[in-house]
């Protein structure tokens, strides 16, 4: 996944919507990553954050960012959780820095390869999201 703007639904209600309104190849993609700005796209977003999606922002954290975040470590399995409340988790497999967004225990997207500069922004972007589950 990049770290860009986009709509994260979990796999399933995008199987669901793919079958819904009849979608081929990319075009859920396309939309949700707002690729595509037609009338259709902006129908797809719309459906999307009905269903519970929400807006990954992809922004870089200001300069001086802390996140709030309770972290946990699970050193034999080489896992870093970081939750921001009780609905928004990032989690980081270690030995390949593989971090895996979780919203409401759902994955909706995944991180190849982390890097320090790059997990600073997950986190803010998931405050954000944070921010929006709970307004």
């Amino acid at each position: 996944m990049n770290m860009e703007k986009q709509i994260l639904l979990p796999p399933a209600i995008q199987k669901e919507m793919n079958a819904t309104f009849k979608l081929k190849g990319t075009t859920l993609w396309r939309a949700l990553t707002y690729r595509r700005n037609s009338p259709k796209a902006k129908m797809l977003r719309i459906a999307a954050l009905e269903r519970g999606g929400v807006i990954y922002t992809g922004a870089h954290a200001p300069k001086g960012y802390s996140p709030d975040v309770d972290t946990r470590h699970d050193h034999v399995n080489g896992m870093m959780y970081q939750s921001i409340g009780e609905r928004v988790e990032l989690q980081v497999t270690r030995p390949g820095n593989v971090a895996t967004i979780l919203i409401d225990g759902e994955p909706v997207a995944t991180f190849d390869d982390m890097t320090i500069g790059s997990w600073r922004d997950i986190l803010y972007s998931l405050q954000q999201i944070y921010n929006q589950l709970n307004a």
